[in-house]
């Protein structure tokens, strides 16, 4: 996967193997997987906090018309 090297490096200095059980024959199918992770992860919290500020604003405006 991406950045294995990194983790091979570090549990080399702590006398340790990294086994990789799934190797993926492309690395581009690697890369488009990790992508399309790291993509959807960040739709999630453009939407998450699309939908707070509309429920905030509707707490908000309820609030404002209970009060007066």
């Amino acid at each position: 996967r991406f950045g294995t090297n990194y983790l091979e490096i570090l549990l080399k200095e702590l006398d340790k193997k990294l086994e990789v059980v799934n190797q993926s024959e492309e690395n581009q199918d690697e890369l488009m997987s990790d992508l399309i992770a790291i993509i959807t992860s960040f739709c999630s919290r453009i939407y998450g906090l699309r939908r707070s500020k509309i429920k905030t604003e509707k707490i908000i405006a309820e609030l404002k018309d209970n009060g007066q």
